[in-house]
């Protein structure tokens, strides 16, 4: 009785001290928020699938480690915009999936802002992200780019 007692105890331990997925999540869009990219890039598997929309102005198509997303994702945002946040508005727990609705706020060169609607859908394996898609109105970014 008293082992299983212990068994229990440390069960439960566990269980309060283990990160859930949305926490990952949301950590990761804080640190990216701030510029700590190093943070964001160690939370992605090495074999992370990460999918942009087709007609995206921003970037487009799928790619397959960290450092492709930091080529072809994080440097062009960083390089094309004065200011590039991604506002979280909704933490949806589906367990392994997290998906999270919000918006992407940026500011041209120039001083013009955009504001553009967002859905990403995240799956993440052994507390790394192991796919992530990004689901935007790509028509209403584009309009927005080019006023």
């Amino acid at each position: 009785m008293l082992l299983s007692s212990v068994y229990s105890l440390e069960v439960q331990i566990m269980a309060a001290t283990a990160q859930s997925n949305v926490e990952i999540v949301e950590q990761l869009y804080e640190a990216f928020n701030r510029g700590d990219i190093e943070t964001c890039l160690a939370g992605f598997a090495e074999d992370i699938t990460w999918t942009e929309p087709e007609g995206s102005p921003q970037a487009s198509g799928t790619y397959h480690s960290p450092d492709a997303v930091l080529k072809n994702v994080f440097e062009p945002a960083f390089e094309r915009f004065e200011s590039f946040e991604v506002a979280a508005d909704r933490f949806i727990d589906g367990g392994d999936t997290v998906v999270v609705e919000g918006v992407f706020r940026s500011t041209l060169p120039g001083g013009n802002t955009m504001e553009v609607p967002y859905a990403h859908v995240i799956d993440l394996e052994d507390g790394k992200v192991q796919r992530f898609t990004n689901y935007e109105d790509t028509a209403l970014d584009q309009q927005l780019m080019e006023e």
